[in-house]
């Protein structure tokens, strides 16, 4: 089934959405360039990039960077139980850690998930605790799954 959304995205739209995830021009203009690829103006491009902003088919565009390779060689995967009247303020607090790449609330008893990314695992330690000790959750509420190996899934849409 296809959404609604989706029936409103026109060749030109597929086009620039595939560009965005395959060929990205790292370049001055991007705009300019996906435009003149795609023989349309750089504002027809932003405009459309407005446009699926706002459909809620682009979220986000940025790099994707191997945070090995910029030394953070140690990541976890945490799960916290909060009580449902704290989770608000204790995502508010996980949120200020530039270290924390995802944060999201689950449907479980285990209710507040993140990922922490640091230099090392005692700089990751040290982190998680800082996070424990700011939102008063029990240490015994709180799992620190470490990653073991790392696996990159890459998602790519075939759109054109």
């Amino acid at each position: 089934m296809v959404s609604e959304d989706a029936k409103r995205l026109d060749e030109i739209d597929r086009k620039i959405v595939q560009i965005l995830q395959d060929d990205f021009p790292m370049v001055e203009r991007p705009w300019k360039e996906i435009g003149d690829k795609l023989n349309i103006t750089e504002d027809d491009v932003i405009k459309r990039l407005k446009r699926l902003n706002e459909l809620g088919i682009t979220r986000k565009i940025g790099p994707i960077i191997d945070s090995s390779r910029v030394g953070l060689t140690a990541a976890t995967l945490v799960a916290m139980k909060v009580p449902k009247n704290k989770v608000d303020d204790v995502a508010c607090t996980i949120n200020e850690y530039g270290s924390v790449s995802h944060n999201y609330e689950r449907e479980h008893e285990y209710n507040v998930w993140f990922t922490i990314t640091a230099s090392s695992n005692k700089g990751l330690t040290n982190i998680l605790e800082e996070i424990r000790q700011k939102t008063g959750i029990n240490p015994s509420d709180v799992l620190n799954l470490p990653t073991k190996q790392r696996f990159k899934i890459n998602v790519r849409f075939q759109l054109t």
